[in-house]
């Protein structure tokens, strides 16, 4: 086994047990995603176009993005540790 496969399965080994603590992860950052998305809709279709508005936008576009980085990360290690699984 090569170095770099060694650090990944210690690493995975370390995170195993806490698939819950990921998966709460994953919900929340689907929670920013969606909410981000909804402050954008609402930005959008609601307030008229000025400074304001493009603000919100931003903020829900932040939003978004974060939410997706956590929820995909979380996914990410979830899936890790299924494939790992040691029983």
């Amino acid at each position: 086994m090569s170095r770099r496969d060694n650090l990944l399965t210690r690493w995975i080994e370390a995170r195993q047990g806490r698939e819950r603590h990921y998966l709460t992860r994953f919900s929340i950052g689907a929670t920013l995603f969606f909410a981000g998305v909804g402050l954008m809709l609402f930005a959008e279709q609601r307030i008229t176009p000025s400074l304001m508005q493009e603000v919100l936008t931003l903020v829900g576009l932040l939003l978004a993005g974060a939410g997706a980085a956590l929820a995909a990360s979380a996914y990410i290690i979830l899936t890790l540790l299924r494939l790992f699984k040691h029983d």
